[in-house]
């Protein structure tokens, strides 16, 4: 078999209700020279029988492992990887049938371009559309990125195709973060690798009630863990703009534990943005005049 162009990687933890869908939708792109990797990681469920009925397409393989986290799923699948450029599908999400050939185009006609993303449609768990999220242009990328404006970059990684070669000597995802891991390679590829936005929709991302992102506990452990790194390898030197950053954050986890019912957290992360940056507290209540 010839050497693939891009590896597809999907990890996968107990998703028997979707994998079927997003290695189906790999298998229709219009770009037919990838490999895709599933990882099964130690799902409990029937994902590894569901994913290994698609092995008769001997460009797809599936990888167990037990189960360390979606972070590791991923870095299993780099390493394993031996295309060119890399595009990543979590296991809810489904790729439109040109989503691999425009990025593909786009990054071999631009040698000096790392990545590209595109815009995605949010849908719910059966697939039906319910909104557009747009990505931005990649001009002043990473100053967007650390002010943790979502829609950036949305749905990464389901949303980028990537040199290979950058994610395996820079970029593997840190396997002590949970969902926000997707964010602080946001933060690592917008800071070091030089981007491309295609302002089309070529991805579908499953809006999945209880997901992750909506356990506020591994919310702030991840948001806290990020923070503390761009300290450690001072990402953002230490000045106004990241006391103004890092306060923003303390802000949105208050504003997540007031949703959820605990006002004492809640508190307790207001007053540590007001010590932080007071001035975000004057941009706010301004907002709100």
């Amino acid at each position: 078999m010839n050497t693939p162009e891009i590896s597809v990687i999907i990890p996968a933890y107990n998703a028997a209700n979707c994998i079927a869908d997003s290695i189906t939708s790999v298998v229709n792109q219009k770009f037919t020279n990838w490999e895709l990797i599933v990882v099964d990681d130690g799902s409990t469920d029937t994902t590894a029988e569901i994913a290994g009925s698609f092995l008769s397409d001997t460009r797809i393989q599936l990888i167990r492992q037990a189960n360390k986290g979606v972070s590791a799923a991923r870095n299993a699948g780099i390493r394993l990887s031996t295309g060119k450029f890399i595009a990543f599908l979590d296991a809810d999400d489904y790729y439109l049938p040109d989503n691999l050939a425009e990025k593909y185009d786009l990054l071999t006609n631009n040698p000096t371009v790392d990545f590209v993303y595109c815009d995605v449609v949010v849908c719910d768990e059966k697939l039906n559309e319910e909104r557009v999220e747009k990505g931005i242009e990649s001009d002043n990328l990473f100053r967007n990125v650390l002010q943790w404006k979502d829609k950036t970059i949305p749905a990464l990684p389901s949303n980028i195709l990537v040199k290979t070669a950058l994610m395996k000597e820079k970029f593997l995802f840190d396997e002590n973060l949970s969902n926000c891991a997707d964010r602080y390679m946001k933060i690592l590829l917008s800071k070091d690798a030089f981007a491309a936005y295609i302002p089309k929709v070529l991805v579908k991302y499953r809006n999945t009630p209880g997901s992750m992102s909506k356990k506020i506990f591994l919310l702030e452990r991840d948001e806290l863990y990020i923070l503390d790194r761009i300290k450690e390898n001072n990402i953002i030197p230490e000045n106004k703009e990241r006391r103004k950053i890092f306060a923003k954050v303390y802000l949105m986890l208050s504003g997540s534990w007031y949703k959820a019912g605990k006002p004492g957290k809640s508190l307790e992360f207001a007053l540590k943005a007001l010590l932080t940056y007071p001035g975000i507290f004057l941009k706010f209540t301004d907002k709100h005049k």
